[in-house]
């Protein structure tokens, strides 16, 4: 079930991504829209659809642009996907490099800190 579940997620990210490369959206808040992941409930009942933006401060706009446009992303997915029930699509913004650059500077400080009292 879960090679099944992780296919069908990199799918709909696929197809969901070709959308906004297309120019198919016409909406100008989605201009600027990422697909990263896609992760499914254990049912395939539900989709969390993770974005980024080009700017951060366009996040929020973006989310609102997603919501509306969520009908029509989902129509293009029952068309390409051969799937009996196409999954509700709810939008989350990806936070994964804030929290990946977080770490890091984290890391860099510990790294200092250890190398700083090795030194004394």
């Amino acid at each position: 079930m879960g090679l099944r579940k992780d296919q069908l997620a990199d799918q709909i990210r696929d197809i969901l991504a070709m959308n906004f490369q297309g120019g198919r959206l016409s909406d100008p808040r989605l201009e600027s829209v990422t697909i990263t992941a896609v992760k499914l409930t254990a049912d395939l009942q539900q989709a969390t659809v993770f974005y980024r933006t080009y700017n951060d401060a366009d996040a929020a706009l973006a989310g609102k642009g997603l919501h509306s446009a969520a009908g029509f992303l989902r129509k293009g997915l029952s068309e390409a996907l051969d799937v009996r029930r196409v999954p509700e699509l709810h939008f989350k913004y990806d936070k994964s490099i804030e929290y990946a650059g977080r770490i890091e500077t984290v890391l860099d400080t510990i790294h200092k800190e250890k190398k700083d009292s090795q030194e004394d």
